[in-house]
């Protein structure tokens, strides 16, 4: 089983876990609630909610995450009267759809949108405070009702308008909303400028940090002046630089994906790669990253699979033994913190549970990030078998190669959801009884882990009636 936290790259609140049963969520698809809203005109408001309560998360904890203003009754009847509702469920496939399409990274989150399907507004984490979700429905209300909201520029650039404030505005809307720029609006605006303008640094700065792919006609004209966008990658700091970088990778890698353009996934590879400028090796890494997730994603498997093998045996399978001893450290110093991590945490929830100190200052929303164990070759070769094991391959060659990257994970991490992953490949492969029995172990393990074992039962169930 693909690591969960590494699965949706997930940051989600200590106060995220929420059901809010008073709101009347619609049982359609989320396309057919948009078909909907299009019909009544009426905006949507969507939840896309955050990943089940850990099992061995404390009582008080668990408690504190299940408190939500969005339940309140003044904030169920403002959605019920004025939206049509509609909560998505974390690790569903409608869900990942969804995060990826609108930039979705922490849960929960909050999406409101006009009734064309247009982004209004957005927020993200839990808090008890009703008034908040009241002024989150009021902003999204008072969104709709502004001239320039994202309907009405895109309305206004479908309709041929190129005048290039327009454009900016456009641009900065989708910034401020977190979406990417379609790269057609990106270039529209590079386009309408001046040719003096992409010698000024202000100019070109804001075109790459609205994320141009890599080829485009906004892309190539901020790069008619090499020596300034020279000059701007050693005087930005890093973090912005990285930024900027890791925006153009991500719709590069988009578009392509979304057009199932190889050429065009090979360029923002490419790019990808030369952002490690002297460092090949990390470079090249990059690259094959980048390309196996492009034939994940458009679902060319024959490509995924002659390309993975040698991937993951160069990089993650065959490590010197000094890299093998410093990652199980790390990893084992991770587990060894985590009790002292959630007694923190369950302490500070009894005490907010308490009430706030005299003189303490209310904070209504908390957010702590929960990150999972540090990132080493034993996830990417789980994740990489678990990955070989989706595509439904039948060829020995590739399911053997995954079984001896599964035994590798077991042999140096014996946790419950490496042990499901060897059994899943192993059923695959048509061995029931040895698969039968590692599903067990990965069933006792999840037990001992104090961790959610439900998943793996029922997969040592079908595996027993040979119906996985």
């Amino acid at each position: 089983m693909k690591h969960a936290l590494l699965a949706f790259g997930v940051f989600w609140s200590a106060l995220g876990s929420l059901r809010a049963q008073a709101i009347r969520f619609e049982k359609d698809s989320l396309s057919q609630v948009f078909a909907k809203a299009r019909q009544q005109n009426k905006p949507v408001f969507l939840l896309l909610s955050p990943p089940p309560t850990p099992a061995n998360l404390p009582a008080a904890i668990k408690a504190e995450r299940n408190k939500s203003g969005l339940s309140a009754p003044a904030v169920a009847d403002k959605l019920n009267q004025a939206f049509l509702n509609k909560e998505l469920a974390f690790g569903t496939a409608e869900m990942g759809a969804a995060a990826r399409r609108y930039n979705v990274t922490s849960y929960p989150s909050y999406l409101y949108f006009s009734p064309d399907g247009s982004l209004l507004y957005r927020r993200f984490g839990n808090t008890s405070n009703v008034e908040q979700y009241l002024k989150d429905v009021a902003a999204a209300q008072q969104a709709q009702q502004d001239p320039q909201n994202l309907s009405s520029l895109a309305a206004e650039f479908k309709g041929g308008n190129r005048d290039p404030e327009l454009l900016k505005r456009y641009v900065l809307k989708c910034r401020d909303l977190h979406l990417p720029v379609e790269p057609a609006v990106l270039n529209a605006y590079a386009q309408q400028l001046p040719a003096k303008a992409f010698y000024q640094p202000t100019e070109v700065l804001f075109i790459l940090e609205s994320g141009p792919v890599v080829g485009s006609q906004a892309y190539q004209l901020t790069h008619l002046n090499q020596q300034l966008i020279d000059s701007l990658y050693r005087v930005l700091p890093l973090p912005q630089r990285m930024a900027i970088n890791g925006l153009i990778i991500k719709n590069t890698m988009a578009q392509a994906t979304a057009a199932k353009d190889r050429s065009l996934a090979e360029k923002g590879a490419n790019f990808a790669r030369s952002t490690w400028n002297n460092d090949y090796a990390r470079g090249g890494r990059t690259y094959e990253r980048n390309m196996l997730a492009f034939y994940q994603s458009i679902k060319d498997t024959t490509a995924y699979l002659r390309q993975a093998v040698p991937y993951y045996e160069r990089y993650y399978l065959n490590l010197p033994a000094d890299s093998v001893k410093k990652a199980l450290v790390a990893l084992q110093a991770f587990r060894q913190r985590q009790p002292a991590l959630l007694q923190r945490l369950d302490s500070a929830a009894r005490q907010r549970a308490r009430g706030p100190r005299p003189e303490a200052v209310a904070r209504t929303v908390q957010y702590i990030t929960v990150s999972g164990p540090p990132a080493s070759f034993l996830q990417e070769l789980n994740n990489g078998a678990w990955v070989i094991y989706q595509t439904g391959t039948r060829n020995k060659n590739y399911l053997t190669h995954a079984i001896t990257w599964s035994k590798r994970t077991v042999d140096l991490d014996p946790t419950a959801y490496n042990n499901d992953t060897l059994a899943h490949l192993l059923y695959q492969l048509g061995f029931f009884a040895e698969a039968e029995a590692r599903e067990q172990r990965a069933v006792e393990l999840a037990r001992q882990e104090k961790v959610a074992a439900s998943s793996y039962q029922q997969a040592l169930e079908k595996m027993r009636k040979r119906t996985l």
